[in-house]
């Protein structure tokens, strides 16, 4: 048992509320991430996860059950903080921030939570909208999206959250935008994961924001192993059935083994230069031959990082009588 256990034995288990803002087709997938998280952070000693997304963002009958199901609104929030709290991002629907239909929701949230929580942890677009929000910085447009793993490298192994951390860490990206490290730097954030060789840009920053800790991810920790193929895919499928209105994405890069990115490219050549009909093209996309190829190389720098966090967050718990 870590030392963050041994200091949480008497307090009762951590909640953690996960407000989900994920695109329909990620909004079940990016919940069972962000639970694995949690279940891996939490080290044996007992941590629980509350559900909630914006119910006023208009979503399919399918996945309005599922909510109706599981998930609570913004309102029910407001009324029960939680000890932790997780935003995701979403797939950014507008040239600017302040244009997505999530912005005022999310500017409420986020105003909410650095006077309300004592620790919140913010993902991608989540992460640069609270930059904006609080101290005007805008994100910049990558002329490539970032997609692959990166190796990033540790501002200061001392740093809470990065205790039990290499050096140098492998981390997931997926990105159109970034916000640039020296602009986070001379903001007051703290780099707990910054680029490496790659220029990725930095995964993990923090900095406390009112009353809470806010961590932000420009990276993204919890991904599971396929997260990154599945949305090349998707990716691909938007090239083959838009008719070359998005150009064809790159292979994600550190990801996958030489087979697999020889087996992709070759399907990239197919798909661009051939005169065949979507639908036939998509039939052959080698999803599952490359999926048994990827191994996972982050997932015990992630267990890591999210037990350093939810520890921080113990620490605020009353020891029980």
């Amino acid at each position: 048992m870590s030392g963050f256990a041994r200091r949480a034995a008497g307090r009762r288990p951590i909640r953690v509320a996960l407000v989900n803002n994920m695109p329909d087709s990620a909004f079940v997938d990016t919940e069972e991430q962000f639970r694995r998280m949690v279940v891996a952070g939490s080290d044996g000693v007992g941590a629980q996860l509350e559900l909630y997304t914006i119910t006023e963002i208009p979503r399919p009958d399918k996945l309005r059950s599922v909510i109706r199901e599981r998930y609570q609104g913004l309102e029910d929030l407001w009324r029960n903080p939680p000890d932790a709290l997780i935003v995701t991002g979403t797939e950014p629907a507008r040239a600017e921030l302040r244009d997505e239909p999530c912005w005022p929701y999310l500017t409420r949230l986020l105003e909410w939570a650095a006077s309300s929580v004592p620790t919140t942890l913010l993902s991608c677009l989540a992460a640069h909208a609270s930059i904006l929000l609080f101290d005007g910085i805008e994100r910049v447009p990558r002329s490539v999206k970032c997609s692959g793993v990166f190796t990033g490298l540790v501002g200061n192994t001392f740093d809470p959250l990065a205790s039990g951390l290499r050096d140098a860490v492998p981390i997931p990206h997926s990105r159109v935008n970034d916000v640039p490290e020296a602009a986070m730097l001379e903001a007051g954030y703290r780099i707990v994961i910054g680029t490496g060789p790659s220029r990725a840009g930095w995964a993990i920053a923090t900095r406390q924001q009112g009353d809470s800790l806010f961590v932000l991810c420009q990276g993204h920790p919890e991904y599971a192993t396929l997260s990154l193929l599945q949305e090349y895919r998707r990716d691909v499928r938007r090239f083959l059935f838009g008719d070359g209105a998005v150009p064809y994405p790159r292979v994600p890069e550190g990801y996958l083994c030489a087979e697999a990115v020889r087996r992709l490219e070759a399907f990239a050549w197919q798909a661009q230069s051939s005169h065949s009909e979507p639908d036939e093209l998509w039939d052959g996309f080698p999803f599952d031959e490359t999926a048994v190829t990827i191994k996972n190389t982050w997932a015990p720098m992630s267990a890591t990082l999210y037990a350093n966090w939810l520890g921080l967050a113990r620490t605020t718990l009353p020891i029980a009588a």
